[in-house]
């Protein structure tokens, strides 16, 4: 157990103490399925933790659901207009990206070493198909011919 999580599979659940009942207890972070354990000792709240996990995993096994799983690697931050230009900024400077730059942020914030970047691009293409309707093209009359030579000269002379 590290920081009051237990780890298993890749799921981290929580050790909880409820001062009132004398129990422990506790439940899978970071997923939206709510999957709950108690036990008497840390030893039994762990073995408690453990065999939830492999529950939880054999329940949508059998369901045919996928199991949803913790820190899928993306979030979003709202960090406001000011510091995300900021950042942006300071990533530039240094020639990365902002999600490079962030994640090694939050590595070295954490302590942990970043073992991979992804960079997630995104890109609209937009395609504009413009149709015109005009009017049928008709042999031009004799005055309109005489104007459009008329500006052809003009053209040539200048």
């Amino acid at each position: 157990m590290r920081n009051n999580v237990f780890e298993y599979k890749e799921y981290i659940g929580s050790a909880e103490v409820d001062p009132e009942s004398k129990t422990l207890f506790g439940r899978l972070l970071f997923i939206t399925d709510v999957i709950a354990y108690s036990g008497n000792t840390v030893d039994g709240l762990e073995a408690a933790f453990r065999e939830a996990v492999d529950d939880y995993l054999q329940t949508c096994k059998d369901a045919g659901d996928i199991p949803d799983v913790p820190c899928k690697g993306t979030f979003n931050v709202r960090v406001g207009p000011v510091i995300h230009r900021d950042v942006a900024l300071a990533a530039r400077r240094i020639g990365l990206g902002l999600n490079e730059f962030v994640c090694k942020a939050l590595a070295e914030a954490t302590k942990t070493k970043p073992t991979q970047f992804i960079e997630h691009l995104h890109r609209h293409d937009h395609a504009v198909h413009v149709t015109l309707q005009s009017p049928p093209i008709t042999a031009p009359s004799s005055k309109q011919s005489k104007h459009w030579e008329t500006l052809g000269e003009t053209a040539a002379k200048h």
